[in-house]
C-alpha cells in the first residue's frame, strides 16, 4: 500500500506548493540547463512562471503525503496554454546570440513551445514533475493515470512537450503519441498527443 494519496489540488496552498515541486524537478531539464548555467536563475524562472499560472490552471493532480505535495501533473484548459500566454508578436524565432541573456533563451524556449502547440482545441498538459528525492517510486505514473483519466471523463485531446528521451516512453505508456521533435539549443523537445479513451 502506497504511503501517499493521489488526489486533485483544489486547495490554493496546495497548488503554490505543487509549483515549487514542479520548478525543482524541472529545473536540470535539458532545455532549462540550455537557458542558464545558473540552477538558482532556473529554479527562479520556473517558479515565477508556474507560480502565477498555477492559481488559474484547469486540473492539477497531486500526490500527497499528509499536508505536502510530491508530485503533480497539470492542465491548461482549451484555448489557454503557451500559445495564448506568448502571442505571436512575443515569439523569437531566431536562437538568441551566443552574448545573449538568460531570459532571451527563456523566452526562445517558450517560443519554441508555443511554435509547436497543437492548433486544435486541446488540454495543454504540464508541468508535470515529482520531487527530487521520490522520484522513480511511482508518484509521477500516479498523478499522470488521474489527470488522463480525468480528461478521458471530457472526452478531451491532450497535448505536451517533453525534454527528455525517458520522459517519451513514460507518456507513451499512458496512451500519448508522438508527434514530432524539434531542437531547442542543443536539446531536444518531443511534442506529444493523447485522444481520449
Amino acid at each position: 500500500m502506497p504511503d501517499y494519496e493521489v488526489v486533485v489540488l483544489d486547495d490554493p496552498g496546495h497548488r503554490q506548493q505543487a509549483a515549487g515541486v514542479a520548478a525543482r524537478a524541472l529545473r536540470d531539464n535539458p532545455t532549462t540547463l540550455a537557458v542558464s548555467a545558473d540552477p538558482f536563475v532556473r529554479f527562479d524562472m520556473l517558479y515565477g512562471t508556474f507560480a502565477r499560472s498555477m492559481p488559474h490552471v484547469g486540473d492539477v493532480t497531486g500526490a500527497m503525503r499528509g499536508d505536502c505535495v510530491l508530485a503533480v501533473a497539470t492542465t491548461s484548459v482549451p484555448g489557454d496554454c503557451i500559445a495564448t500566454m506568448l502571442p505571436a508578436a512575443l515569439r523569437v524565432s531566431k536562437p538568441p546570440a551566443d552574448d545573449a541573456t538568460d531570459m532571451d533563451r527563456f523566452l526562445f524556449m517558450g517560443s519554441v513551445m508555443a511554435a509547436n502547440d497543437l492548433p486544435d482545441d486541446h488540454w495543454h498538459v504540464g508541468p508535470v514533475g515529482v520531487e527530487p528525492g521520490f522520484q522513480g517510486r511511482g508518484l509521477g505514473h500516479a498523478v499522470m493515470e488521474l489527470l488522463c483519466n480525468r480528461l478521458d471523463d471530457r472526452r478531451g485531446t491532450a497535448w505536451l512537450e517533453t525534454d527528455r528521451p525517458e520522459n517519451v516512453r513514460f507518456y507513451l505508456s499512458l496512451g500519448f503519441e508522438l508527434m514530432s521533435e524539434e531542437p531547442m539549443l542543443g536539446a531536444t523537445f518531443w511534442f506529444l498527443r493523447r485522444e481520449p479513451r
